[in-house]
């Protein structure tokens, strides 16, 4: 079945292509793609026994060294926040995995995007994958479990995760689960993607707004339409409000970057959807989305969306915000905290504002996130198996309900804004309500409801105090507070245009798409 929904999903994304570049053509001109956090949570001692009732089994330290050879997402973004000297294989999450456990690391596979996809593909094909390694879609895992290259981990994982770690997925009432499990066999140690999704967000240079006296958002409910969009879009570019060049809309060249346009239609794309008859339709190719692909048309042979468009790479359009020549942006609450924070450091008077976009009916149009998509899994025939879920024990429990005292070169280096992708592990795994609670905790501590140290995890006593810190002084931000206004725009001012406006405004149309392995 996964093999003929992966050849379905194949010809159905050849048919777009050729449909996008002949209705492109046809219009006149020949000129012609990204999801962690916190909840409130039991705050007792981190050293809950396993269901094997050892507490001792779940963190056990290996009397050698254990080396372990990785498959790992590297970025460019996740490297520069290392400390300097640092690296993948030796910074405070390894170190601290040292520390508890006697497990080092060696990266084997160190890349990221397609061509992390392509190298793990490549070790596939071979045969030869590390003994541990993140795998980022759902195909290539499936292709490891049909191959029978990695381990059933359904003994491991019973015998020596922690009660908590077990909690997490439990949250998502057996979905997340489900995914990774193939004829009884539990193949892999999955992500979550929490349950309490949040649109995707248009996101505006609040700076160069005021400065040209525009508000997109008069009735002041942080939703906006299209037209709203476009017509800032024409200002930005006709008044050249940078004096850089300013572009006004510009896409990488995943389709995934068009979702926001997808939705004001009506629309969603590269998502399977429940027709309501018994029947399912892929949704890229459906009637809502036409007008999609007008509008980036016209938006294109107007100039509105940048000449270069389908070329621009992910790097490329951070290099476009960075470089102060484009000031309108996609993308999810958190945003801030792994993009806008590279543009603030270049320019410090960078400001940001956050809107959720409505269709012509005041509907935000917005769907429910696959539960996983990140996948741990181990070679098939590896001596220590269990290693992996001891090393998931001390990131996700551990160090996730640790405190300054605990785990201080961890703490300090998360609030230094160290990027959580620098763990041996590229994935979240975090309870279903996460983003509620991240929403709920840090404005608290705004109002002053609760003091940082009152928050429910060690994430949230550390981004809301930083983020008090920057509040404190806003105007003079300095290398220590940066990282407190990253805070402050992605859990105040993201998931307040997603979460507390969606609640005000009553507004929202929720979506269930399918996913593998819910599929018919």
């Amino acid at each position: 079945m996964m093999k003929n929904f992966r050849r379905v999903k194949l010809i159905l994304s050849i048919m777009l292509i050729l449909t996008i570049v002949a209705s492109l053509s046809a219009c006149g001109s020949s000129k012609d793609k990204d999801t962690g956090s916190s909840t409130k949570t039991n705050t007792s001692s981190n050293t809950d026994e396993t269901s094997s009732g050892s507490v001792d089994l779940a963190f056990e330290r290996y009397e050698e060294e254990l080396k372990i050879t990785l498959g790992r997402l590297a970025s460019q973004h996740t490297i520069s926040t290392l400390y300097e000297g640092d690296t993948l294989e030796d910074n405070p999450y390894t170190r601290y995995v040292k520390e508890k456990l006697n497990i080092t690391f060696e990266n084997v596979i160190e890349a990221d995007g397609d061509d992390y996809k392509n190298q793990i593909a490549l070790a596939t094909a071979s045969g030869d994958i590390p003994e541990m390694m993140t795998v980022t879609d759902y195909d290539t895992f499936v292709d490891l479990v049909e191959n029978d290259m990695i381990t059933d981990m359904t003994e491991y994982y019973e015998k020596y995760a922690t009660d908590y770690y077990k909690s997490l997925y439990d949250s998502y009432d057996g979905r997340v689960i489900d995914m990774v499990t193939f004829d009884g066999k539990m193949m892999a140690l999955p992500g979550t993607n929490a349950d309490n999704n949040v649109p995707i967000l248009c996101w505006m240079r609040k700076d160069w707004l005021d400065k040209l006296n525009l508000n997109p958002d008069e009735d002041g409910d942080l939703c906006i339409t299209l037209e709203d969009i476009e017509n800032v879009a024409r200002q930005f570019i006709e008044s050249d409000v940078s004096g850089n060049g300013t572009l006004g809309i510009a896409l990488h060249d995943g389709i995934g970057d068009s979702e926001v346009f997808a939705n004001a239609h009506g629309g969603f794309v590269d998502k399977w959807i429940d027709n309501g008859d018994g029947t399912i339709s892929w949704s890229t190719l459906s009637e809502a989305n036409k007008k999609t692909w007008e509008l980036l048309n016209r938006w294109f042979e107007e100039g509105i969306l940048d000449p270069q468009f389908g070329t621009r790479t992910w790097d490329d359009i951070t290099a476009l915000l960075i470089d102060n020549k484009l000031g309108i942006a996609f993308g999810a609450w958190h945003t801030p905290d792994w993009r806008f924070s590279h543009v603030k450091d270049a320019h410090p008077e960078a400001e940001y504002v956050a809107y959720t976009v409505q269709d012509s009916n005041g509907i935000v149009n917005t769907f429910h996130e696959n539960n996983t998509s990140h996948f741990v899994v181990v070679k098939k025939g590896y001596e220590h198996p269990e290693a992996a879920v001891k090393i998931m024990n001390v990131i996700y429990d551990d160090i996730a309900r640790g405190t300054e005292e605990t785990a201080p070169e961890v703490m300090k280096f998360v609030t230094d804004g160290g990027d959580n992708f620098t763990r041996p592990f590229q994935l979240e795994c975090l309870p279903s309500n996460t983003p509620r609670v991240y929403f709920d905790e840090h404005q608290a501590v705004l109002n002053g409801e609760l003091t940082p140290d009152q928050t429910s995890t060690a994430e949230n006593k550390n981004s809301s105090k930083v983020m008090m810190e920057y509040l404190n002084d806003p105007d003079n931000i300095t290398n220590d507070t940066r990282t407190g206004w990253a805070f402050y725009n992605s859990r105040i001012i993201g998931l307040g245009a997603s979460i507390g406006a969606l609640e005000a405004n009553g507004n929202a149309n929720w979506v269930s798409p399918l996913y593998p392995p819910t599929l018919p």
